[in-house]
């Protein structure tokens, strides 16, 4: 492998363009990370197609190197996850497509880390199983994904029946046809905030008013559950859009507040929509240890203990409040978990009464909206065929988000940041690093994330971390030294 797929992680120094000079300590403490991680920084690499900046589209490996790759592979019974299927052409690619046009305060050598994909190949068996489809069949298709969907869920502990699924083209098209089901122009709909910015941006499209329930508020421990939570929720509400795991915060409601807040939309009939894209994205909290940063304040001591590698997927949403049922539409897809947003893969609903499944599904159907054959069938061999894959890619997450947290721990402790039990996105604080401009400030380093303006936020940023864990080290190198 060439150097940029090597166990060490490279210095901010090395990468051409690159302006920030640490000073001797604080570098021997960023080098005394990257020692204590080698191994696992070298074990990871690999899986990683990350360009390091606006122009750098060549690709990192060639044809002997992917030879070598799927060789030492198949040797020792791993998953190949270096198979180029194209990533390295990054020009094709949003996330690094046109960033200057898109951002353009950030310098040629920015790190790309805003929209939400990761940068990696897909299972080489998605790719396998679409081709075989399309090079075979022709017309109107009929794939049904309700079998494989509800085995989905079986698997990882969770019964829903198949008749419940409804098929749809994408996540936000199930949001914006639960949104029209579920409540009239003019009704108030509450959404956990912060949030990501296109579900408010539909529910501000349909008319609906916003009610904001901030996730630091109703986010409590077990033990404070004598708290009046359900004052901080609108009664008068129609809907309530919640997108769980959240984005951007990773942040796990748990299961004694979930049941709280089923009971009371069951209560004042308030239909829950659940964005449940990044469940698949859960993180074990083990051998937890107490966060060095910002000692004592809330945004650092909530969701960002140091995680070990066990990843399981997050339960879904009050499913155990069998007398909730009624009053959710749920919503998933295999794009964000096999990162499949190319083509996408079908997501879908899952809804439990008849008569609010019935109107969801007549309403997809009129305008269109249900998933092509050819995302089902991605869906299927998602789920079917490529968990080994997906256990791969979560054990590099995991090692980016440990990664992550340690350099923040030295080189800006007291920066208040969010890293919740869930995603692969850092939540970080810099109203007070960059009073003025914080976007515009932080593109000027060298830096692209997602503005927390978009979620209602403004002075945050979220920067993606399914990435090389040299873009992580260089993003963080820009921020703060």
């Amino acid at each position: 492998m060439k150097a940029l797929k090597e166990g060490a992680v490279a210095d901010a120094e090395q990468i051409e363009g690159s302006s920030l000079k640490a000073n001797a300590a604080l570098k021997q403490q960023v080098d005394d990370i990257d020692n204590l991680f080698s191994e696992e920084i070298s074990a990871f690499s690999t899986l990683w197609n990350t360009p390091f900046c606006h122009g750098d589209t060549e690709d990192k490996h060639d044809a002997n190197d992917n030879a070598n790759d799927n060789a030492n592979d198949n040797a020792n019974g791993n998953v190949n996850l270096s198979v180029d299927y194209g990533d390295a052409q990054a020009s094709n690619r949003l996330k690094f497509s046109s960033l200057s046009s898109r951002f353009p305060h950030a310098p040629e050598n920015a790190v790309s880390m805003w929209i939400a994909d990761m940068d990696t190949a897909p299972s080489k068996h998605i790719a396998h199983a679409i081709s075989a489809f399309v090079s075979s069949h022709y017309g109107y298709q009929s794939v049904d994904i309700c079998e494989v969907v509800a085995a989905r869920y079986a698997k990882q502990g969770t019964d829903i029946a198949a008749n419940s699924v409804v098929s749809t083209a994408s996540v936000m098209a199930a949001v914006d046809t639960a949104l029209k089901v579920s409540t009239t122009k003019g009704d108030k709909v509450m959404v956990l905030s912060p949030t990501y910015g296109p579900l408010r941006e539909r529910i501000a499209a349909q008319g609906l008013k916003l009610v904001d329930v901030s996730v630091d508020d109703i986010s409590i421990k077990e033990t404070d559950l004598d708290r009046n939570i359900t004052a901080l929720l609108d009664a008068g509400s129609t809907a309530f859009v919640l997108c769980h795991p959240n984005n951007p915060t990773g942040t796990v409601l748990s299961e004694p507040l979930q049941h709280e807040i089923a009971r009371f939309c069951e209560t004042h009939n308030i239909t829950l929509i659940l964005d449940e894209v990044h469940s698949e994205f859960g993180f074990v909290d083990t051998e937890t240890t107490a966060n060095n940063s910002a000692a004592n304040t809330r945004s650092n001591t909530k969701n960002t203990a140091h995680h070990g590698n066990n990843t399981c997927a997050i339960k879904p949403f009050a499913i155990d409040s069998q007398f909730a049922q009624d009053t959710i539409i749920r919503i998933n897809s295999a794009g964000k978990a096999f990162n499949l947003s190319a083509i996408p893969a079908a997501s879908y609903a899952i809804i439990a009464n008849d008569e609010l499944r019935d109107k969801f599904a007549r309403e997809i159907d009129s305008c269109h909206l249900e998933a092509s054959p050819v995302a089902k069938v991605a869906l299927i061999a998602a789920y079917e065929k490529a968990d080994d894959w997906l256990a791969c890619v979560l054990k590099a997450i995991a090692f980016n988000r440990q990664y992550a947290q340690a350099l923040i721990n030295v080189l800006s402790p007291t920066t208040p940041y969010t890293l919740g039990e869930a995603g692969y996105f850092l939540w970080l604080n810099l109203n007070k690093r960059f009073v003025n401009d914080t976007f515009i400030e932080v593109c000027k380093r060298g830096v692209i994330g997602v503005d927390g303006a978009s979620f209602n936020a403004p002075g945050y940023l979220r920067l993606n971390l399914a990435c090389h864990p040299s873009t992580i080290k260089t993003a963080l190198l820009r921020l703060f030294s």
